[in-house]
C-alpha cells in the first residue's frame, strides 16, 4: 500500500524544466494522437520516390481511430453525484468523466461527449458551478446544466460561454425546446434529482441558436493502443479522497481484469447505469492537484481552480499507476499531460476518468483485498 499526500509529492520535479516540457508538444497537431516513428531508409530506399502514409485520425478525448480528422463541437452536462441522485444516466458513453469539489460540501461531475447524439439520456442534471465554466473555457465546451446562480451564470456569460439551462427549456411551450431534457421520477428520486438531459435534443436546439458545430482546436491528450505506465505500481484498487479543508468524499476505483478497466465505486456501492445497468468503467484513470480557492457569491462559496498554474498528479490505466505533472499555457488553453521524467504521457485508448482534488487529498493504491475501502 502506497499514500502519498499531494502537498510534499512532486514539488522539486514542478520547479525543475517545466518550460521544455511544452516542446515536447510543439509539433502536435489536432487529432494527430501519437506521433508514430517511421522506419529508417535505406541508401536504395532514398533514391527511389517515397509514398507518405495515409494519415490516421483520432477522437479528441478517448483516442479512437477516426476516418477523418475530429472537427466538431464537444458538450458537457452537469452531473449530480450526492448520494441521494445516484445511479447516474448515461455516464458509461461519456469520453470523458471529470469528478471534484464544486462548493461547500459538494461533489459534482461533468460528463464531455463528442458524440452527443448518441446519448438519450444523461444525468441526472444539476445547477452549474464556477469549475465547470472554467473547464468549458478552456476546452471550448458547450455546457448544459440545470441553472446556476447569479454569480455563477454571470461568469458564464462574461467569459463568453455557450451554455443552456435545460431545466428551463424543458418548461417552454415549443418543441424544440422541451427536446432537450426531460424529467423521470419512475425511480423514487427526488424531484431534484430526476432531471435528465436528451443529447440528439440538445445539440438540435444549440443548432437552431446558430451555435457552429464545427470547431478545429487542440485538445491536447494524447492516446496510444496500451496505455498501461511503464514501471507502473501495481494498482488493483485505487482511493481518491477528495478533500478541501474539513470535507471528504471518496471514490474507488477497482480494476477489472475482464473488462480491462477501473470500475467506479462510491458511498459503499458500484456505479451502474440505471438504465442499461451496465457498470461504469473507466480505461484511465487520472488524479489532477491543483490549488483551489474561494469565491463568494450569491449566498454561496463557490471553488475556483488556478488551471494555468499547472500541478502534480497520478495516472493509472490497465492495473498499473505512476506519478505525473501536467501544465497549462493559458486561460483558453488544454492540459498536457507528461510523465515523471518530463516525457508526454499518452492515455489508454478509451474513456477517463479524472479526478480533480486540492493538494491535500490522499491517494492510496494496491491489491483489492489491501487497500483501504
Amino acid at each position: 500500500m502506497k499514500r502519498i499526500i499531494a502537498l510534499t509529492l512532486l514539488a522539486a520535479m514542478l520547479l525543475a524544466g517545466c518550460g521544455k516540457k511544452q516542446d515536447y508538444y510543439a509539433d502536435t497537431q489536432p487529432n494527430a494522437g501519437v506521433q508514430e516513428t517511421q522506419p529508417e531508409q535505406t541508401q536504395a530506399e532514398t533514391t527511389e520516390e517515397t509514398t507518405e502514409p495515409a494519415p490516421v485520425y483520432y477522437n479528441p478525448l478517448n483516442g479512437e481511430i477516426l476516418d477523418a480528422p475530429f472537427t466538431g463541437r464537444i458538450f458537457a452536462n452537469t452531473i449530480s453525484n450526492i448520494r441521494d441522485a445516484i445511479p447516474h444516466v448515461g455516464v458509461n458513453q461519456a469520453d470523458m468523466l471529470v469528478e471534484c469539489f464544486v462548493n461547500n460540501s459538494i461533489v459534482r461531475c461533468l460528463a464531455l461527449y463528442t458524440d452527443i447524439e448518441s446519448v438519450e439520456a444523461i444525468g441526472s442534471t444539476r445547477s452549474t458551478r464556477l469549475m465547470f465554466n472554467d473547464l468549458a473555457q478552456h476546452y471550448s465546451l458547450i455546457l448544459t446544466h440545470a441553472g446556476g446562480s447569479g454569480t455563477v451564470i454571470g461568469d458564464a456569460n462574461s467569459r463568453g460561454i455557450v451554455h443552456y439551462n435545460i431545466d428551463s427549456l424543458d418548461r417552454q411551450g415549443d418543441e424544440l425546446s422541451q427536446n432537450t431534457a426531460y424529467r423521470d421520477t419512475e425511480y423514487g428520486r427526488g424531484y431534484e434529482h430526476c432531471l435528465f438531459g436528451n443529447g440528439p435534443g440538445i445539440k438540435a436546439y444549440a443548432e437552431s441558436q446558430g451555435v457552429p458545430m464545427t470547431l478545429e482546436r487542440d485538445y491536447g491528450f494524447l492516446f496510444t493502443e496500451d496505455g498501461t505506465p511503464a514501471n507502473g505500481e501495481d494498482a488493483q484498487q485505487i482511493s481518491v479522497v477528495l478533500t478541501y479543508e474539513n470535507y471528504k468524499k471518496e471514490t474507488i476505483m477497482r480494476y477489472d481484469e475482464t473488462l480491462g478497466k477501473y470500475v467506479f465505486y462510491q458511498y459503499d456501492q458500484m456505479m451502474t447505469d440505471q438504465i442499461t445497468e451496465e457498470p461504469e468503467a473507466f480505461q484511465n484513470v487520472v488524479v489532477m492537484y491543483t490549488q483551489i480557492s474561494k469565491v463568494y457569491g450569491s449566498g454561496c462559496t463557490y471553488f475556483s481552480p488556478d488551471f494555468v498554474a499547472g500541478g502534480a498528479g497520478y495516472f493509472a490505466c490497465g492495473g498499473k499507476i505512476i506519478p505525473m505533472t501536467w501544465t497549462c499555457d493559458g486561460e483558453e488553453e488544454p492540459f498536457r499531460f507528461f510523465t515523471e521524467d518530463g516525457q508526454p504521457l499518452p492515455f489508454g485508448q478509451g474513456n477517463t476518468y479524472i479526478a480533480i482534488c486540492a493538494p491535500e487529498s490522499p491517494v492510496t493504491w494496491g491489491a483489492v483485498e489491501e487497500a483501504e475501502a
